[in-house]
């Protein structure tokens, strides 16, 4: 086409147009050029042109091939990536762990526990680890912290220098093992492993050697542990639970006021007596968290006085005083509740008998109910007339207090007792809410009605009516209401026979109940769940009297009214196992719900 278009010009420009040489020459062929030059050549384009991309693709090439070699993967992941690592250490002759011992890697270090492990955080790749402790020889391991974790690496043997000790460390209450017990000997340290066992190295030549056993929650304790140059000497110590317990003692002829520690070490005298105590008046009852203790005590008067005393400060302060007599009911929580008889009242004259709670936190008094009253001291053919009312029985269950009262005549006309009765009511520790009527019953002339009760379950009471001569009635109370209940006939008659019946002692919560029975002329105990339910035996054939609760984990008992013992809640299958305290002065008067303190 090109050259007949040429041809054509020239046809038509004339002879004198010079001729097109180039035009007349051939084209060239193609070069043919090698597929893999021409991808290469592409490639190079598109890297240059998506250097966006390019770029980082290519680091991470790079970075995959030197991951693939364990040398360069290791240099370049332990610039970021740094890991937990642990090993363990133990005593080459014993295998027994080695607790104390310090494991470092450059700025990395750390001793090992009770179990004789380390752990460090150290970049990923290979250490080389120092091992140090006195007594033994210094050592190094040579490790690896692997990118990805693999299995523990296995512990390193330890070469002890001087001589091997073992120490056992328990619980001096429930004979249970203590795991991370501090030991300190010289100027070394060690930590009891999960079975409360421990292995120290001590220099030679010494028999025995001066250390401190320590743990949170437990006294400290200075003992001496035995070495032994032939063999590897074995030492079994304890540790008692930290805490004091308070009682009453007439070691110095008086009534003191003593504290000790559960082990009854460290014996202090808190309120020391005058002289003018009583075994009658001289009351002590503390709560079950042992924080407050309500004392009655004739101390500087011919009489009696309440008293609060805060065991964390040791601190005194008179509750309440007066012309009165003062009976004690018991503790609910902080609230201390008690029963005022005022001296001087005549028959006929309201409020001579009053119920009260004592906040211990707030320091106040709260009027709960009292008695009434109504009449004339005049004198006629009968004497005085008068009718009166009393607070009979009285009881905690929870935060409530639940109690009766009855009216009574002194030589009046029946007729004025028409409005009266003897009743069921109930009321907050605290007061709030107001009192709550429950049952009431008929006007009582001549005792033709009354009541007895007894505490069946911590958490309800049993009654027995007999209402103006009539067959007795029964009715329970609990939850907070009273309900007829026929059924407890036999049991509240087996209650009336002498027949035994439980007094349920409580943990601090409230969860857990303490109680035992007179089995074959002994004492089984108990502890079960908060309404005494669901028993488990944990003593029997014994001569201990249940006691109290000190925490949730250890149980009060005593023996012979007069020792006081402790041990785990768990129990104990014979009367030695158990941990004496003291001795201690039982009032004339016992308390339900406090074990005969």
């Amino acid at each position: 086409m090109a050259n007949k278009e040429i041809q054509s010009g020239q046809q038509s420009g004339g002879a004198d147009a010079p001729p097109d040489i180039e035009a007349e020459l051939p084209l060239p062929e193609p070069t043919p050029q090698k597929s893999g030059t021409s991808r290469s050549r592409r490639f190079l384009t598109w890297y240059g042109g998506h250097k966006k991309w390019s770029i980082p693709l290519s680091v991470l090439a790079l970075l995959l091939a030197l991951l693939a070699i364990p040398p360069s993967r290791y240099a370049l992941a332990g610039l970021a990536i740094k890991k937990n690592f642990t090993i363990e250490i133990k005593d080459a002759t014993t295998l027994a762990p080695v607790s104390g011992a310090t494991v470092s890697s450059g700025t990395a270090s750390a001793q090992t526990d009770g179990s004789g492990k380390a752990n460090l955080r150290l970049r990923v790749g290979h250490h080389s680890l120092t091992i140090s402790k006195k007594y033994y020889q210094d050592s190094r391991a040579e490790v690896l912290v692997p990118i990805i974790l693999k299995k523990p690496v296995a512990p390193v043997k330890f070469q002890a220098t001087g001589r091997q000790v073992k120490i056992s460390v328990k619980n001096a209450v429930s004979k249970k093992d203590l795991a991370n017990a501090d030991i300190k000997i010289l100027d070394i340290s060690a930590k009891t492993d999960k079975d409360g066992k421990a292995l120290v190295v001590l220099p030679a030549g010494a028999a025995s050697q001066k250390a401190t056993l320590s743990l949170a929650g437990f006294n400290t304790a200075e003992v001496t542990i035995k070495v032994s140059d032939s063999v590897i000497a074995e030492n079994n110590l304890t540790l008692t639970p930290a805490g004091k317990v308070y009682f009453l003692s007439k070691q110095t002829g008086k009534i003191d006021l003593v504290k000790s520690n559960l082990d009854g070490a460290e014996r202090e005298t808190v309120l020391a007596g005058t002289g003018k105590e009583d075994n009658q008046n001289t009351v002590l009852l503390a709560s079950r968290d042992w924080k407050y203790l309500a004392l009655l005590s004739r101390r500087d008067s011919d009489l009696a006085k309440l008293y609060l005393i805060e065991t964390g400060s040791d601190k005194v302060t008179a509750i309440d005083e007066g012309n009165a007599t003062f009976d004690l009911i018991g503790w609910s929580d902080a609230h201390f509740v008690y029963r005022v008889n005022r001296r001087g009242y005549q028959p006929w004259q309201p409020k001579q008998s009053a119920l009260k709670s004592y906040d211990a936190v707030a320091k106040r008094i709260t009027l709960l109910d009292e008695t009434d009253a109504s009449g004339t001291g005049a004198q006629d053919s009968g004497g005085i007339d008068a009718s009166y009312e009393n607070f009979s029985s009285i009881f905690i269950i929870g935060q409530r207090v639940m109690y009766t009262k009855s009216w009574y005549t002194v030589h009046a006309d029946s007729s004025k007792l028409e409005d009266k009765s003897l009743g069921i009511y109930s009321i907050n520790v605290t007061g709030s809410g107001g009192r709550s009527t429950h049952k009431s019953f008929g006007y009582m002339f001549d005792k033709s009605t009354y009541e007895q009760s007894y505490l069946n379950k911590p958490d309800q009471v049993y009654f027995q009516i007999v209402e103006k001569d009539a067959e007795a009635k029964y009715y329970v109370y609990a939850n907070n209401q009273a309900s007829e209940k026929s059924s407890i006939k036999d049991q509240f008659s087996d209650y009336l026979n002498g027949g035994q019946y439980n007094t349920y002692l409580q943990s601090p919560s409230g969860n857990v109940t303490f109680w035992n029975e007179s089995r074959d002329g002994k004492n089984t105990l108990f502890v079960g769940d908060g309404q005494g339910a669901n028993q488990k035996e944990i003593a029997k054939l014994s001569d201990y009297q249940t006691y109290g609760w000190y925490t949730e984990d250890y149980l009060l008992v005593s023996k012979d009214d007069s020792e006081l013992y402790i041990f785990g809640k768990d129990g104990i299958k014979k009367d030695s196992e158990a941990l004496k305290i003291t001795d201690y002065h039982k009032p004339a008067v016992s308390y339900m719900g406090y074990g005969g303190m």
